[in-house]
């Protein structure tokens, strides 16, 4: 079953606690800002990340040739062992054996020292009131981006009972009770709360254009 999906290592970070210049979040093209209970802020670089290879992403270049263009000045790549071994490996595995999803049951990579550098001299450029203030802590994470920036949340007609929430592009946080309702409706059967043509799987593999990028 192809599933059009690549997955980009993010990096963000909070602050110490700073002066308060700005109330509620703030978003430039390369920074996002984002003003904590604590009296720091929540920092997360727009569109920058590592880009891990592996052989089918390889083989799917094709779709997300578009997108990559318009983020290739913000990407790294990185080659590792989940390009032999990694779920999106060639590699072939029984059922009496662990799958790369056993063997890798969590993705919590770490930050990039680089992007929290970045991070730090975007925000002074952007805020100069907020230069010098330390990272309190930071984390990494995957996120799974499909073509056109926009998720699928639906059921694979030809897999009757298979139903996918994925390709959320960055904007869990954001979309996430929104996806699960329409996820939870669609699966119950129930009148959808929105339109789920758009998110429907089918685009990905019936020769849909998907076009530019959307919500990214």
């Amino acid at each position: 079953m192809p599933f059009l999906q690549a997955s980009i290592q993010s990096t963000s970070f909070a602050t110490e606690p700073g002066p308060e210049l700005l109330s509620g979040g703030h978003s430039m093209p390369d920074l996002t800002l984002r003003r904590r209970l604590d009296g720091g802020y929540t920092v997360g670089l727009s569109g920058f990340g590592k880009l891990h290879l592996a052989p089918m992403g390889m083989m799917q270049a094709r779709p997300f040739w578009p997108t990559f263009v318009k983020r290739r000045a913000k990407l790294r790549f990185h080659l590792g062992s989940s390009f032999f071994t990694g779920p999106d490996s060639l590699h072939r595995w029984g059922a009496d054996g662990p799958s790369p999803f056993e063997r890798i049951r969590v993705l919590d990579p770490k930050p990039d020292a680089a992007l929290l550098r970045r991070g730090l001299a975007e925000m002074a450029k952007a805020y100069p009131g907020l230069a010098g203030l330390r990272i309190a802590h930071a984390w990494g994470g995957m996120v799974d981006c499909t073509p056109d920036a926009i998720p699928v949340i639906g059921p694979v007609l030809s897999r009757p009972g298979v139903y996918i929430s994925a390709g959320h592009t960055g904007h869990g946080f954001g979309i996430g009770p929104a996806a699960g309702r329409l996820a939870a409706d669609l699966i119950r059967g129930d009148a959808p709360s929105v339109d789920p043509r758009p998110f429907r799987y089918e685009r990905m593999i019936d020769g849909t254009d998907l076009g530019s990028m959307g919500m990214m």
